[in-house]
């Protein structure tokens, strides 16, 4: 099983047990604040085995939480079960959710378990919840709060232990309103909610992918680790990531495969973030400036460069957040 850090990749159906358990721990990289506090949450609820609501935008590591989550937990030994609720028709999320009995319909030859019965002692990952049909979700909600289900076709109650690990990239309240998704099973789900927060919020952390991509992309196409240029490097600090770290992501796998330079320059970079991301390399500062003048203009360019990320700035010159206020306000 391939983990992608941060920035989960989309599958109908995985299935994980303590015979191929992967990798040692999947890795949320960053060290911003909010990150921080993230694996802090991570931390603390782990051990509790209550159910939890993974919300954020498409690519910010909803399922990479969740692994972390499992892993953290003390049924790591056990299954780790993951499915894409909005990959599949209705009559096969059900049958992936609760399993079959034998002859239940045309072409059901055996008996066959659920992602419920697989999941056993182990976690449940329920992808993309808000788009699970709303009979889907109401039979959901009784196997949660009686943690039994009848297979399709079956007449006898299937009991398990199972938690319960729940994302959805949507508006969780305009779902609601729209009643796509039912009120009783998100607040059945929402017992502990986790948010994400988008790559822009946090783009402190954005060197740190860059560097961790670099070397385990090159590290598996057999290539050797990029260099960036000043100005490239301040392009990709400044895009505002629509797609959060899955695109971040996919854009250093484009230039590691195909950018035959050893340092990456602003026109190897895609051209939607090259265009959008013009930063000027140079500073003109006439004769006569002060350097307490200059250092300002230098601060506030940077700033104007990372969209006022405070965070971001100081990492980037080298000075504490405080030193920043300080020569701005000076």
């Amino acid at each position: 099983m391939d983990f992608e850090v941060n920035g989960e990749q989309t599958r109908t159906l995985t299935v994980e047990d303590a015979s191929n358990p992967g990798p040692l721990e999947p890795v949320f990289i960053g060290e911003s604040p909010v990150v921080k506090d993230l694996l802090s949450k991570i931390d603390n609820i782990a051990s509790a085995q209550v159910p939890i609501l993974v919300t954020g935008e498409s690519g910010t590591g909803k399922e990479v939480v969740a692994r972390l989550v499992h892993h953290r937990s003390r049924n790591r030994s056990r299954p780790f079960v993951a499915i894409n609720s909005a990959a599949l028709p209705k009559d096969v999320v059900d049958n992936e959710l609760f399993g079959h009995e034998k002859e239940a319909f045309t072409g059901a030859v055996s008996k066959k378990a659920g992602c419920f019965e697989l999941a056993h002692r182990g976690t449940l990952f329920l992808d993309e919840i808000a788009e699970m049909h709303p009979q889907t979700q109401a039979k959901l909600l009784r196997a949660i709060e009686n943690k039994s289900f009848r297979r399709l076709g079956g007449r006898e109650e299937v009991s398990v232990d199972t938690r319960i690990i729940a994302a959805t990239n949507r508006n969780v309240q305009k779902a609601l309103k729209s009643g796509e998704f039912r009120e009783d099973l998100y607040y059945r789900l929402n017992v502990i909610e986790l948010a994400l927060t988008p790559l822009r919020e946090r783009r402190e952390d954005i060197d740190l992918l860059i560097d961790h991509f670099n070397e385990t992309l090159s590290e598996q196409y057999g290539k050797k680790i990029k260099q960036f240029s000043p100005d490239a490097l301040m392009m990709l600090r400044s895009f505002e990531w629509p797609g959060n770290v899955r695109e971040l992501r996919n854009v250093l796998e484009r230039l590691i495969l195909v950018c035959p330079n050893e340092v990456i320059m602003p026109d190897h970079l895609p051209t939607h973030i090259s265009r959008k991301c013009t930063v000027q390399s140079t500073i003109l500062i006439p004769v006569g400036t002060s350097i307490k003048e200059a250092e300002q203009l230098l601060v506030r360019r940077t700033l104007d460069s990372v969209n006022n990320n405070k965070s971001a700035a100081a990492k980037i010159l080298g000075l504490t957040r405080k030193t920043i206020r300080k020569k701005l306000s000076g």
